[in-house]
């Protein structure tokens, strides 16, 4: 059941990225002043543009402020595809899903992926641009692998839970799949 769960995941991950849902939701911007570039997202990635007042010497600071814009950015599609494509869950999927979207490794992977594609410092404005992206595709294939492995380990704790229940012992005995899936059981959803 995971598995099938896992599958739509990924299917309906891609289909909002490379359809025209994004591009619906998030528009575009263009502010007085600012670069063609600014504002506007090209189809192969997901991409935040930010400016600050200033100078150079804010240059490193608007990239900071991207590259914090484009995690909460991927984070925000990730609860949108899940919110909008996943109902009357049991509470097994409702937290198989829930770990999905609770990706503590996303923003490593967001800011290791970062490209700034644009950056402009106009010194007569005294105005700073940057747009940064990340390739739609290896976000999906960033996706996969880790909804495979949770899967794969959701179904080795639930295992090791019913031998436990069996035994008549609380704690799964292998550990496998214990960090991620513990902390999950505690929670109310």
């Amino acid at each position: 059941m995971f598995t099938i769960i896992a599958t739509a995941l990924v299917k309906t991950l891609a289909s909002y990225l490379f359809g025209n849902y994004l591009k619906a939701h998030y528009g575009s911007v263009e502010i007085e002043g600012g670069p063609s570039w600014y504002g506007q997202e090209p189809s192969e990635a997901i991409c935040v543009s930010t400016f600050r007042k200033g100078g150079i010497e804010e240059l490193e600071n608007t990239k900071n402020d991207s590259k914090i814009k484009l995690r909460k950015k991927v984070s925000h599609i990730i609860e949108l595809v899940i919110y909008n494509n996943f109902k009357n869950l049991t509470p097994d999927e409702d937290r198989f899903l829930n770990s999905i979207s609770k990706d503590k490794k996303l923003p490593l992977f967001v800011d290791a992926n970062t490209k700034f594609q644009n950056i402009k410092v106009d010194e007569d404005k005294k105005m700073v641009f940057v747009r940064s992206c990340l390739d739609k595709q290896a976000f999906i294939d960033y996706e996969k692998v880790r909804i495979k492995e949770l899967a794969k380990n959701l179904v080795y704790y639930k295992a090791d839970k019913g031998f436990n229940e069996l035994e008549g012992k609380d704690r799964p005995k292998s550990g496998h799949a214990d960090k991620e899936f513990d902390e999950l059981d505690n929670e109310k959803f």
